[in-house]
């Protein structure tokens, strides 16, 4: 797929109900949705973070999506692969603001060249606490990105071709409540993208597949 095709799409995506917590079930780690229903989340005050999934053309004008792994550090999240994003500063405008901000930040993509789109339902995740705001965004060029070497220890583009016929599949992660366990995850060139990211992912993924042209 290309980027004109994709937009083609957009007033479609922009205006389509979203599957919010259906669409998560389907790539949770194992009692995740049942932790979700059984956590008042007002209580545990949540640290909120905004996130970008960002689409573009590659050179060859197939369109991409770029994750991104995060380097080895002391927390529940260390190594794990994510979209870039992070926690609102005082001096944002707003969240959308926070992941135009942490994108340029992280992976070196000016804030004025991302168009938005539109946001997908927020995530909560146990874990660490954080209340995750996911948008969605796309640039109209390719993109030459310029990894953070503090917090990115690789970037990833994912074609969206092959997510949109990717499987998901179980893998065995080490997570913060056990030492292996069985997740869903979708595995892009033997790169596997679980929890949160995988389930936005699969909101997004879904949110797509409902606007095709039957």
């Amino acid at each position: 797929m290309d980027l004109t095709s994709f937009l083609s799409l957009s007033t479609k995506l922009k205006e389509y109900r979203l599957a919010g917590s259906l669409a998560h079930s389907l790539l949770a780690p194992p009692d995740r949705m049942k932790q979700l229903k059984s956590i008042p989340i007002s209580n545990s005050k949540p640290k909120k973070a905004a996130v970008l999934l960002l689409f573009y053309p590659s050179e060859q004008g197939e369109l991409h999506f770029v994750l991104t792994r995060r380097r080895v550090y002391k927390g529940v999240h260390s190594g794990q692969i994510s979209f870039p994003g992070g926690k609102p500063e005082s001096f944002d405008d707003d969240l959308w603001s926070t992941a135009l901000r942490e994108t340029q930040e992280e992976v070196g993509i000016p804030s004025d060249q991302v168009n938005y789109l539109r946001s997908l339902t927020q995530l909560y995740v146990p874990p660490s606490n954080f209340l995750i705001i996911p948008y969605v965004g796309y640039i109209e060029k390719p993109c030459f990105f310029k990894p953070d070497p503090k917090e990115v220890e690789a970037i990833l583009e994912i074609s969206f071709s092959n997510f949109i016929d990717n499987t998901p599949t179980m893998t065995k992660q080490h997570t913060s409540y056990e030492a292996s366990v069985d997740v869903p995850a979708y595995i892009f060139d033997q790169n596997e993208v679980w929890g949160a990211t995988a389930m936005i992912l699969s909101e997004f993924k879904m949110l797509f597949s409902s606007v095709l042209p039957k």
